[in-house]
């Protein structure tokens, strides 16, 4: 699940830190260096699946490697936070997908794309059991080069 986390997220280069946590017992599937989820990290990510409302409350948010973040989208799939610190120019953020056995949390740094990260989270999280999360052995399929798409001229 390594090489799956290293080539889906982190490749696009638009993700700092990701994990593969399992729901079932919290372990860490896969993991970028780095990276720390500390058990009470773990329940309040279970909690914002189960009331995401509460989430998304000014009062309320993530804290995710030490960083506050408050929640802008939050529902039972996915979680979507920004960096809390008021009149900071910091655009960090947190996305949390979450699929029938795994979380999938990938944090982004200021000088990254969060649609580019939130793009790359929700295509693992929506990508077939079969190819990647339930199995321990990855099948990644190879993609045709983009020449093979471009109509041939005559």
């Amino acid at each position: 699940m390594n090489s799956l986390l290293q080539e889906a997220l982190m490749g696009t280069r638009h993700i700092s830190h990701a994990a593969i946590v399992r729901q079932k017992d919290g372990a860490i599937k896969a993991k970028s260096p780095n990276f720390a989820l500390s058990p009470t990290d773990l329940q309040k990510i279970e909690a914002a699946f189960e009331h995401p409302r509460d989430v998304r409350s000014a009062d309320n948010g993530i804290v995710f490697l030490d960083t506050p973040y408050r929640a802008v989208r939050a529902d039972s799939m996915s979680v979507y936070a920004k960096n809390y610190v008021r009149r900071s120019q910091d655009k960090s953020g947190v996305i949390i997908s979450k699929t029938s056995q795994h979380y999938i949390i990938a944090a982004y740094d200021p000088t990254m794309y969060a649609s580019v990260a939130v793009e790359a989270v929700e295509k693992l999280g929506e990508a077939p059991p079969s190819k990647c999360i339930r199995r321990s052995r990855l099948k990644l399929i190879a993609l045709p080069k983009a020449d093979y798409f471009r109509k041939k001229s005559k």
